[in-house]
């Protein structure tokens, strides 16, 4: 009699617990306003493509809600985030620790940077069979080593074309570091926008580059774009591409070695959405929450890399569940 009587009284804590948590999360709904216009963001071409297939999965449910989205390279759209034009900007590239302090930061998905060639360059079947090791990209991309054929045992042969990212891309500065450099050390030809480097690789036979792992392959057949190819990486820098270093051949492969670190970790970065404050409105609020709930699921699929789910947990936390 004693049992059945605790537990009548756990079922009866257990209800009521459940009655007075749905009017608590409905009152904290009803305390956030309305949002009046549309939801404008702004920022990293890196992160474009996945929020541009979170909106339009997102309106599918929700179509009452409209945004407004527009791409601008990293690092220029630092000066937009205390901006009234903007409600969230996309950033790709590290905060400065002034901002990181002061600004409502809020991570999203993360995404690696890839070294991109083209395949009719001459030299093609050795960097496809041996990679390029990280001193020697750092020499390609100071220009230290001017030629394929210096890098190759055949001096002054086919010079290297260079190609950069001039508008302070947040691969560059992910680019930097793996290389050990200063972004003022990379030298070459600088181009605004992935979509116009991607062009510029395909007709420069000659040329080297980098862009974000998402560019470099189409998102429908997941098979990489040609003539572009990604640059197989020498990791222990003893000439020769090892098989724990080999798996470049699929999406899906370099993916997974992305995914599990097999993958250079320091070519990885985090992407967030940053304001200058708490989102403090109900379409802001549900749709940040619906990206970390829902919108995760598209993540793997456009070729970026999902958030672990303790990360997920503090980002409900963050926005209030």
């Amino acid at each position: 009699m004693k049992t059945i009587k605790c537990l009548f009284v756990f079922i009866l804590i257990l209800m009521l617990g459940c009655v007075n948590n749905k009017p608590q999360s409905q009152e904290e709904k009803k305390s956030l306003p309305s949002y009046n216009g549309e939801i404008r963001i702004k920022g990293a071409y890196a992160l474009l493509p996945l929020v541009q297939q979170w909106i339009t999965e997102y309106q599918k449910l929700h179509p009452e809600v409209v945004f407004n989205l527009s791409p601008l390279g990293s690092g220029e759209v630092l000066p937009e985030i205390f901006s009234d034009t903007n409600d969230m900007v996309m950033i790709s590239s590290e905060l400065p620790d002034k901002l990181e302090a002061t600004a409502w930061v809020f991570p999203v998905a993360k995404l690696s940077v890839v070294l991109i060639v083209n395949k009719n360059n001459p030299y093609w079947p050795q960097i496809h069979k041996n990679g390029i090791k990280k001193d020697d990209l750092a020499k390609l991309f100071t220009g230290e080593i001017a030629t394929w054929g210096d890098l190759f045992g055949e001096a002054g042969k086919n010079p290297v074309s260079v190609y950069l990212r001039s508008d302070q891309a947040g691969a560059t500065d992910v680019l930097s570091k793996y290389l050990w450099l200063e972004n003022q050390e990379l030298k070459g030809i600088g181009i605004v926008g992935e979509h116009l480097l991607m062009e510029t690789i395909k007709s420069d036979p000659l040329a080297i580059a980098y862009c974000n792992f998402i560019y470099s392959f189409d998102s429908k057949t997941k098979t990489f774009i040609d003539p572009v190819s990604i640059i197989p990486l020498d990791l222990n820098q003893n000439g020769q591409l090892d098989l724990k270093e080999n798996f470049y051949e699929s999406f899906e492969r370099l993916q997974r070695a992305m995914w599990l670190g097999k993958y250079p970790c320091t070519l990885n970065r985090p992407l967030r959405f940053v304001a200058s404050e708490k989102p403090a409105t109900n379409e802001l609020h549900d749709f940040l929450k619906w990206i970390i709930l829902d919108g995760q699921k598209l993540v793997p699929e456009m070729g970026y890399m999902e958030l672990h789910s303790s990360e997920v947990q503090c980002c409900l936390s963050h926005i209030g569940k």
